[in-house]
Formats: structure tokens, C-alpha cells, sequence
């Protein structure tokens, strides 16, 4: 019986040790010190799980407020180089104000409108008349008839950088066209054809060629066929119209009005050495107008042949500024 009154002993001793233990920490204790940990007694329920059953398991929804919270500022996407302005919403006019102003506005609009529409049609129209004047001015030049258009449409074929060496070939052309015709005709006649009806006939193409003597690049151009339309004259008549008065006289008032001409377009090459494909030789085209003069001299009994355009050549030699080197003067010539 006494290990029985010894074990009734030790578990009564037990039950008081159990009594005398302090009582666990409460959730106030929790929050105000550290979390008890408990040791000496081992439990699967513990003051960390205790923590643990006061947070909320789920995220708070939308309509619960959020107290002490700052706003989330996000930074603002931008695209590229663009950059974004925070302007305020535009308020809309009202209905009545809007429905006014556009009743106002609407016949300016429908009269921009019509305007508009008038002006492409006019485009159209400018654009259809440009390709005809272009068809018309290739016509032209294909017949070779540059030389006997109207100034008004002369104006506007000598446009382009080209107009010069295609009037010229046209004019060119032109006089070897008159001076067949003539020589056909002197031979389908039996007597002499008077000199005053060739100059007559290559007279009508020196208009064109002081035209010609005007545009860019033409009076180089100009002053050969001032040449060559002299020489086309000499060679008409027979020896029996060379000696005859009114054939002398006729040729010498052609003449001085090929001199006049020529004046002029030896100016313009001289007060434009830059329109020269070449530097001009002038003392080189002083030696070959002498020695034509010369011959007609002796021959027909010309005695002027481009005697002031000579002279206007002879002094820009003298002095020196045109010549070997090409280099142009002004108007330096002898009134």
C-alpha cells in the first residue's frame, strides 16, 4: 500500500505545480510587448498564431475607406517627343447659341465652296490651254515658221533657254528658202531682175534678226546671219546689173541698213562676253570683214561694206580689251 499512497502523492504535488503557473498573456499584452513565447509548455496554438488570426486573410474591397492612405501618383506615359498638357475639359456652347452660329456661318461656307469649285474648274482650264500652246508652238517649229509669228506669240516661244539657236536655224532656214526662190526666178527670166527687188525680199528678215539679237546667247547668232545675209545679196545680178545705177544705189542703202543692224548686235556681244560659248575674236572677224569689203570692192564697186560696225570693232581692238584673251568691255565704242 505504500507505492500507492506514493503515487496519490506525486500527482497531487503535480495538480498544485499547475495551479501556481501564471496565466497565459492576454490579446491586450499582445499588442503591447513582445509576443509571448511559450517554452516551458509546448502547445500547436501559440501566441504567433494568435497574431496571425487578427489580419485579414482577403484584400479590402473598393467601397471599404481607407483612412491615412496617400494617393498613388502613377507617372504619365508619353510617346515619343509629344508632351502631355493637363487643359481642362471645353465646355460645349448650347444647342440654341450653336444652332445660331452655324445658321450664320452657312451661307459664308457655301459661297467658299463655290469659289473653290470655280478655281479647280479654272485650273483645269489654264492647264488645257497650256498643252494646246505647247502643241501649237511644236507645230511651229516643226514648218519651221518661228520667223513669222506675231510678237505676242514671238514673246512666248522665246521663253525657254533654247528659243535663240532655234530661232536662229529657223531664220537661217527661212533665207536659203528666199534665196532659192529668187534664183529660180531670175533664171525663168529672160532679162535682168532688178537688184531693188532682192534687197526688198531679204529686208523683210531683219526684224527677226534684231529680235534674235536680244535674247540670251543670240547675238553671236545675229551677226553671222547679218553676214550671210549680205553675201546672199552679192550673189545675184549678172555683170551687166553690177555698173547700173539703180542697182548700185539699191545695194548701197541695203548695205547701210545691214551696218545699223549690225552695230547694234556687235554692242550687245560686247556688253555680254559672258552669252559666248567662245571668247570672241574680234580682231579675227575684223580681218574677214575687211577682206570681204575688199573684194566687193573691186568687184562690184562697193565702197562701204559695215563701215561703223568696223570702227566699233577696230577701237575695242585698239584698246585692248577684247581680243586674244576674250575679255569683254562695255559700250566703249565711238559714237
Amino acid at each position: 500500500m505504500s507505492w500507492l499512497r506514493r503515487l496519490s502523492r506525486d500527482r497531487s504535488a503535480s495538480y498544485t505545480k499547475e495551479a501556481a503557473m501564471p496565466n497565459r498573456p492576454s490579446s491586450f499584452a499582445d499588442h503591447q510587448s513582445p509576443p509571448y513565447k511559450d517554452t516551458q509548455y509546448a502547445s500547436t496554438y501559440n501566441s504567433q498564431d494568435r497574431l496571425q488570426s487578427y489580419r485579414p486573410t482577403t484584400a479590402p474591397s473598393q467601397d471599404t475607406p481607407q483612412y491615412n492612405a496617400l494617393p498613388i501618383q502613377r507617372p504619365q506615359e508619353s510617346s515619343g517627343n509629344a508632351t502631355t498638357h493637363n487643359t481642362p475639359p471645353l465646355t460645349q456652347a448650347p444647342d440654341p447659341l450653336t444652332r445660331a452660329f452655324n445658321e450664320v456661318l452657312k451661307p459664308y461656307l457655301e459661297k467658299i465652296d463655290r469659289l473653290q469649285a470655280e478655281i479647280d474648274d479654272k485650273n483645269l482650264d489654264i492647264q488645257q490651254l497650256e498643252e494646246e500652246r505647247a502643241d501649237m508652238h511644236a507645230w511651229i517649229d516643226k514648218r519651221g515658221l518661228r520667223a513669222d509669228v506675231p510678237a505676242s506669240i514671238a514673246a512666248a516661244m522665246n521663253s525657254d533657254s533654247t528659243s535663240a539657236q532655234t530661232l536662229a536655224h529657223h531664220l537661217d532656214r527661212k533665207m536659203t528658202i528666199l534665196n532659192h526662190d529668187l534664183h529660180r526666178l531670175q533664171d525663168s527670166l529672160s532679162s535682168h531682175l532688178p537688184t531693188s527687188t532682192f534687197t526688198t525680199t531679204l529686208a523683210t528678215l531683219l526684224p527677226a534678226i534684231e529680235s534674235l539679237s536680244t535674247l540670251p546667247h543670240g547675238a553671236p547668232l545675229a551677226f553671222e546671219l547679218l553676214i550671210k545675209l549680205g553675201g546672199n545679196l552679192n550673189s545675184h545680178g549678172g555683170e551687166e546689173g553690177y555698173n547700173n545705177d539703180g542697182d548700185i544705189a539699191s545695194r548701197a542703202e541695203f548695205y547701210s541698213r545691214l551696218d545699223e543692224t549690225m552695230v547694234e548686235v556687235v554692242r550687245r556681244r560686247l556688253e555680254h562676253p559672258d552669252e559666248e560659248d567662245q571668247p570672241w575674236m574680234v580682231g579675227r572677224d575684223v580681218k574677214r570683214l575687211e577682206k570681204t569689203g575688199g573684194f566687193l570692192r573691186s568687184k562690184i564697186g562697193l565702197q562701204a561694206y559695215f563701215p561703223r560696225s568696223l570702227d566699233v570693232m577696230r577701237y575695242e581692238v585698239k584698246r585692248g580689251e577684247v581680243g586674244i584673251n576674250g575679255r569683254g568691255g562695255g559700250n566703249v565704242s565711238p559714237q
